[in-house]
């Protein structure tokens, strides 16, 4: 059983058949090795017929870590700024999940300033609605958004054959000592 269900609220069977529903929704979305959120938002973007925008912003410590505002035109994904880059990832990639599986927070009146214009004139009814969806990983949308996500990264950070590692160039001596030590 996974943490975020309890065991009132699904068995074994209902989440293997959850996994598998999620790994059909992710299976043929590229994946960019190395992780790329940016790359990974064009093509999710594509796939679902709308661009996504990725909002870094402030969020408050009691509050969700990410969130997704659907507008019109476009999707924008919020996500914690202040956090490290690899729960960035993470929250990304759980964000996005929502939009593969088709959950929406409601739409808001997309506007030509942008984004930041987007912030600042939401309706503050739809801002609850999506902020009340991040209850915890009590809800089916949530444990759903979350497994995508999981599968997503691992798809980021897995190693397979027809892959070629992406090695940062301040990491290639240290990788290059160690792969001649191995052999």
């Amino acid at each position: 059983m996974t943490p975020w269900l309890s065991r009132d609220e699904g068995n074994d069977k209902d989440m293997r058949r959850l996994r598998r529903h999620c790994a059909r929704l992710v299976r043929d979305i590229e994946v960019p090795v190395p992780f790329d959120a940016e790359a990974l938002c064009r093509v999710v973007g594509d796939r679902i017929g709308q661009p996504i925008h990725l909002l870094p912003v402030a969020m408050p410590a009691d509050g969700p870590s990410g969130l997704v505002i659907s507008g019109t035109r476009a999707h924008y994904l919020c996500y914690d700024s202040g956090t490290r880059p690899l729960h960035q990832q993470h929250i990304i990639a759980h964000e996005v999940g929502h939009l593969i599986a088709g959950h929406t927070t409601g739409h808001a009146e997309d506007h030509d300033e942008g984004a930041p214009a987007l912030l600042s004139t939401l309706d503050p009814a739809m801002v609850r609605r999506a902020l009340a969806r991040d209850t915890g990983y009590d809800r089916r949308e949530e444990a759903e958004a979350e497994i995508i996500a999981d599968l997503l990264l691992q798809k980021a950070h897995s190693w397979s054959p027809e892959r070629t590692w992406h090695v940062p160039m301040d990491a290639a001596d240290v990788v290059a000592r160690i792969e001649r030590s191995l052999g």
